[in-house]
């Protein structure tokens, strides 16, 4: 009977430790969920500043090729100033 109550004492607590091991290990996924979603939602505003750059710099890029073509190839500049004409 000795062992049997032994038994059961040692059983128990293995089950306590297991559902305390168990608890502690959800309390940690639901950390590591949280940390994702987070990671997440850094990534994609990350994204968004990433593809507003590149137009950004897209459209840098294409006004200085026009630029560049008016000043070149146009041979177009800024008139002086006697050279305006102003009509009323």
């Amino acid at each position: 009977m000795k062992w049997f109550a032994l038994l059961l004492v040692v059983l128990s607590a293995f089950a306590i430790v297991n559902g305390v091991k168990t608890a502690a290990y959800a309390q940690d996924h639901a950390n590591l969920v949280s940390e994702v979603q987070s990671l997440k939602l850094d990534r994609d505003k990350l994204n968004s500043d990433w593809t507003q750059l590149l137009l950004e710099q897209k459209t840098l890029v294409n006004d200085h090729a026009i630029e560049k073509a008016i000043a070149d190839g146009l041979n177009l500049h800024m008139p002086l100033a006697k050279q305006v004409v102003y009509l009323d």
